[in-house]
């Protein structure tokens, strides 16, 4: 049974609208995988940008170009291959998850290597964002219910956030972004650390809702 796809994010409607839009004047040789691919590109470029963000401007730009890119690759390739008939629903999630893994991965080296944050802080993040998309999976094998958003996040929103992000790098004074403003802290430790807790929080709260549901889904009273 093909799993029901829901995506509860912000920014969902009108970006499944710019979408459609896009579908119809895509030239024929552009094909799924090679939208998969170009995602992944754009992941990699992004990460190289904030990893040089501290270097100049000019980084920062290249940051928001790779997640241009990587949105207009992994958000296009499923739509593209349902839009022509050429879906391969199993092929395909495997294939999505699989180099979204590898995106957050270079963004959380990115990161890292910036100087502009404690370095173990981008891998906790991804840690916790990992358990949200593995929870997310055993939910589909419970309910057949795709969830594409953690709540009001999906990996739209985290993009427009991380752009937002190198962005404020991009027009803060030389020097600013790595100066400690709190405890030793940098204005990015803070919020790295804010998006964790929120992360942690919603995984709690999302965990207790399926375990409620599985249980009554087995014929048990929900707790």
């Amino acid at each position: 049974m093909t799993p029901l796809r829901r995506n509860g994010g912000l920014l969902a409607a009108p970006e499944a609208r710019a979408l459609d839009a896009l579908l119809p004047i895509l030239p024929r040789w552009v094909m799924p995988d090679m939208l998969s691919a170009i995602g992944l590109v754009g992941a990699v470029v992004a990460a190289l940008g904030v990893a040089l963000a501290a270097e100049g401007a000019a980084w920062c730009l290249v940051a928001v170009l790779g997640l241009a890119l990587n949105w207009f690759g992994d958000s296009l390739d499923g739509r593209l291959a349902r839009h022509r008939g050429m879906a391969r629903p199993r092929r395909g999630y495997i294939l999505d998850n699989g180099l979204d893994m590898l995106g957050y991965l270079a963004m959380a080296i990115g990161f890292a290597v910036s100087g502009l944050m404690w370095p173990a802080l981008p891998f906790i993040a991804v840690a916790l964002h990992f358990m949200l998309v593995n929870l997310a999976a055993a939910r589909l094998a419970v309910t057949n219910v795709l969830d594409l958003s953690a709540g009001p996040v999906g990996t739209t929103e985290l993009r427009v956030i991380f752009a937002g992000v190198v962005t404020l790098l991009a027009v803060a004074p030389p020097g600013m972004a790595a100066a400690p403003v709190m405890a030793g802290w940098t204005a990015l430790d803070l919020g790295g650390w804010a998006w964790v807790v929120a992360m942690g929080w919603g995984y709690g709260a999302a965990l207790r809702a399926d375990l409620r549901e599985a249980t009554a889904r087995d014929g048990g009273v929900a707790r």
